[in-house]
């Protein structure tokens, strides 16, 4: 009880407000000092360089893990320099002359880091020069054939055939044409009454089949189904524009309008093969009716490659996509290989914008070339992260090569929904998420060549030059994050509403952290600037999680891109490891009891709650890939692979591990990813530089991937793999240097 006349007992006094609280203070509400140049709490945070006091904060701060990558950075950076320091001197007082060594100090320079070798007078060079000599020389290449701009050298012969187009003409935007004129276009018909379509204007006497095969396909079907292929499909990646396709499908079909830039046969016939895996009819939803149309769409390739459109590009990337679904993911990287041949084909990576001034073409056809470059080089990246390879286009050092795509405002501004969902209708913001995600995917192509080079022989350089490259990519992820345009941010407000390509874009973000840190899992931290590879893999699959299950929610997974295999599976190979760190603790613990550890018990009676919750975050991915699987035949497998990733860690660990059903993939090689994680494992010991001296330290290791390859055997997954007199410790010894094939 207070006492009158105690200090405790007098009501404390708010301190007056700040008159003006610095940009940093007032967005992150918290009280500020005013000092000047600098504050107290900014100073203190390590946030000095963003204390300023205009009145209105420039950008957001910074994310706590955004500011981790920067400190994280700027430590290896300093270790690094250290490094060379050291080496500088130590070759000095060896050789005496600096000159000498100077070959051998470049080979230690990190990949991705340029030497500058001209000479000073090259600089010297005035920038008109450089514009009419460097600049205009790949846009000479640009012909045009048959109305189409083709890209040919001067070294081609053909090139030297210029055909000009005439009758060009002054053009307006498109998309506030259509919205104004809708009769112009093919309107879909998304219900069973013509007559009550909310735009009036459907065509009941359309021919809209054809150049489709012949089959059970009603126009009510094939239009739901394309409506939900641009919903969910293609609007990653920005593949196709809906609005301009059902024009130039109306212009072609109806008008007899031959050349348009959005629609082909072949294109229209990709397009169902992909969207009939939609339907609810098993009919046609089944494999063989969608080959139909996968076929006939292969039967126009000579025909269309002969004269070459952005819609050849299109075309054949999505039959990769096709193949790809029905685990045939060599077959699609073929099909896709073709799509970037077709883009080399049509010069789509060099900048057009002096045709336009020239007359030589419109500028909507400028807009839709740096359109399909951008696509094609986004797809580029997700059909990396899916193979496990490198890109095969050229990662732009700074988008300078070809303008990224511009933000269509009239596009953005057209409704999304889906009347499936609870999530009312919105803007699309297609255009600003294309934007933003082709900005990710220059970031996912540097990446995945770090990531591919871990196991090329480059960890020879040292940790310090490895950490030097991951903390690189890390900020520069963080800085992509940090630039969101907020009407396309993924927060706790807008997630419940979150439309499936901004999901898709995040969950993208997301698992780069996982590809990026998940081969140094098993790395030990032995001091304060090294990474957190552990944390960061498991604060990037919790997110991943956290979409997978948003999306569920609003839309089931039934209807996704294929792309979202990765995320899912990627996540359920974090949480195997947690689970396996887990068991080694807790396996540990008794051990230690007997030496007079007495909290030891306690810490594995923790690890083993910990272990049963990442049990249950693995066994979700699978329903995930499963759910996947109902129209993607390729997630039935993938979910079947993960499936005995788990059976085989928790029937080894396990004393009496829960009946677990058995689901055998189709014979063929595994996506690339998969071996990717198998080689992480090897990648997560052997990347640390430590010897293993005594059997026991890897025999865990050598049974999980023993059980690992033998059941992968059984259902055929790696062909050469299931003789039952084949020796799998050799096996394991040749595929992994780490393992010792001496018998347990």
């Amino acid at each position: 009880m207070p006492v009158p006349g105690h200090p405790t007992s007098q009501r404390k006094v708010r301190a007056p407000y700040a008159t003006q609280a610095c940009d940093v203070c007032r967005r992150r509400r918290i009280r500020c000092d005013e000092t000047r140049p600098y504050c107290e709490k900014c100073s203190s945070s390590g946030r000095a360089s963003e204390c300023s006091y205009t009145g209105v904060p420039a950008q957001p701060p910074r994310s706590k893990a955004h500011f981790d990558a920067l400190n994280l950075r700027i430590r290896s950076l300093e270790a690094w320099a250290a490094k060379l320091e050291y080496m500088v001197e130590h070759c000095r007082q060896k050789h005496g002359d600096m000159s000498a060594i100077d070959d051998d100090y470049h080979t230690f320079r990190p990949e991705g880091h340029s030497v500058w070798t001209g000479s000073p007078e090259s600089d010297e060079q005035s920038e008109s020069d450089v514009d009419e000599v460097d600049s205009a020389a790949p846009t000479k290449n640009l012909k045009i054939e048959d109305g189409e701009v083709v890209h040919y050298s001067t070294a081609a012969l053909f090139g030297y055939a210029l055909r000009s187009p005439t009758g060009l003409q002054a053009q307006t935007d498109r998309f506030s044409e259509i919205v104004d004129d809708p009769s112009g276009h093919y309107v879909l018909q998304l219900n069973s009454f013509p007559s009550l379509h909310p735009t009036g204007a459907l065509d009941t006497s359309f021919d809209w089949s054809c150049f489709l095969p012949p089959g059970p396909l009603t126009r009510l079907e094939h239009d739901k189904i394309l409506d939900l292929l641009f919903t969910f499909f293609t609007s990653w990646c920005f593949r196709v524009v809906p609005t301009l396709f059902l024009r130039d499908m109306h212009q072609r079909i109806h008008q007899g309008k031959q050349n348009t830039k959005h629609y082909s046969p072949m294109l229209h016939n990709a397009l169902i093969a992909l969207a009939t895996a939609f339907s609810d009819d098993p009919i046609i939803r089944d494999t063989t009716h969608r080959r139909m149309f996968a076929d006939r769409a292969k039967s126009y390739i000579d025909q269309e490659c002969a004269h070459p459109s952005i819609c050849v590009v299109q075309a054949l990337n999505l039959l990769g996509s096709f193949h790809c679904s029905n685990g045939e993911q060599n077959l699609g990287y073929m099909y896709f290989g073709m799509s970037t041949r077709m883009s080399q084909v049509l010069g789509l990576g060099i900048d057009s914008s002096p045709m336009v001034k020239a007359g030589l073409i419109s500028h909507n056809d400028m807009l839709d070339r740096n359109w399909a470059y951008w696509s094609t080089f986004s797809l580029d990246a997700c059909w990396s992260i899916y193979v496990g390879r490198d890109t095969s286009a050229l990662v732009p050092a700074d988008g300078s090569d070809i303008p990224l795509p511009t933000v269509n405002a009239e596009l953005d501004a057209m409704s999304w929904h889906h009347r499936g969902s609870s999530v009312p209708s919105q803007p699309s913001y297609l255009s600003t998420t294309f934007v933003a995600t082709c900005e990710l995917c220059v970031v996912v192509g540097r990446v995945m060549k770090v990531v591919n080079s871990f196991g090329s022989g480059s960890h020879a350089r040292g940790n310090l030059a490895r950490d030097k490259l991951i903390s690189d990519m890390d900020v520069q992820l963080n800085d992509w994050k940090s630039r969101l345009n907020p009407a396309v941010d993924l927060t706790r407000q807008s997630q419940g509403t979150a439309m499936p390509h901004c999901l898709m874009m995040h969950l993208m973000y997301h698992l780069m952290f996982i590809l990026l840190h998940r081969p140094f899992f098993h790395r030990k931290q032995d001091a304060a600037a090294e990474i957190d590879h552990r944390k960061l893999c498991k604060r990037a699959a919790d997110q991943v999680m956290s979409i997978l299950e948003t999306w569920q929610k609003l839309y089931t997974l039934r209807y996704a891109p294929v792309t979202l295999f990765q995320g899912i599976f990627s996540a359920g190979t974090v949480y195997l490891l947690f689970h396996r760190q887990s068991n080694k603790i807790s396996d540990a613990a008794p051990h230690k009891t007997s030496l007079g550890s007495g909290s030891s018990s306690e810490r594995a009676q923790a690890s083993r709650l910990n272990g049963s919750a990442y049990i249950v975050q693995v066994e979700r991915c699978i329903q995930y890939l499963r759910e996947m699987g109902e129209s993607w035949k390729s997630g039935r497998s993938i979910a079947a692979i993960l499936q005995n990733l788990l059976e085989s860690q928790v029937g080894r660990t396990s004393a009496s591990p829960p009946p677990l059903t058995r689901y055998s993939p189709p014979p063929g090689p595994p996506p690339g990813y998969v071996g990717q994680f198998i080689g992480d494992l090897d990648m997560g010991t052997r990347m640390q530089g430590l010897e293993y001296t005594g059997p026991e330290s890897i025999s865990l290791d050598v049974d999980w991937l023993q059980d690992l390859f033998g059941q992968a055997s059984t259902s055929g997954l790696w062909g050469g793999v299931g003789d039952a007199s084949v020796d799998y410790g050799q096996l394991l010894a040749s595929n992994f240097p780490m393992f010792d094939p001496a018998p347990r």
